[in-house]
């Protein structure tokens, strides 16, 4: 009977047949990193994780666009779309036409947005430190390093496969299913 069995979350010791060992290590910690950042940049009201990785992109320039914002932020056009739009219902943010392209809009930091990115900042700072602390100069090299060929191994996987018709379903946050449910 199917109703009689509950799944439970993968293991790492126990990976399902198929299941990338590697992959749901690294999608876990990824959450796990994820989900301390955004304790500390959502504590008292604050403008949570794309929002701050859109201030935290524009405390680096003057302005930039939506699609630098996507490239910088590694973040869904349409999710950061959104979070535009509240930061400058927030007034964290002003927009203006591009001189060049008046189509493009010039995403910037107001007054509130810069004040906020730097009472957020320290503690960022702080929690970034004590994860790059976990690791040893030349461990984080070899990690950066194994995170690459992990990343080129997959894309070459990718690319081995034949093709599909099936196009690619993403979630709101970007991620496919399988990414999702891993």
């Amino acid at each position: 009977m199917a109703g009689t069995y509950r799944l439970k979350g993968i293991e790492l010791g126990s990976v399902p047949k198929g299941v990338s060992l590697l992959a749901v290590a690294v999608f876990r910690l990824s959450r796990a990193l994820r989900s301390e950042t955004t304790k500390v940049v959502s504590r008292d009201n604050g403008p949570g994780l794309v929002s701050w990785r859109i201030m935290a992109g524009l405390s680096l320039v003057d302005e930039a666009t939506q699609k630098q914002l996507v490239e910088f932020t590694r973040i869904g056009q349409a999710q950061i779309s959104r979070h535009l739009g509240d930061m400058l219902d927030q007034g964290l943010i002003g927009a203006r036409p591009s001189q060049i392209d008046r189509r493009t809009k010039l995403f910037f930091l107001k007054d509130l947005g810069r004040q906020t990115h730097a009472k957020l900042y320290p503690d960022v700072a702080r929690l970034s430190g004590a994860m790059d602390r976990a690791l040893s100069h030349h461990e984080q090299l070899q990690f950066l390093e194994m995170c690459a060929r992990i990343e080129a191994a997959a894309k070459q996987a990718a690319q081995d496969l034949p093709e599909s018709d099936t196009p690619t379903v993403r979630n709101e946050t970007g991620h496919t299913l399988q990414e999702a449910i891993l």
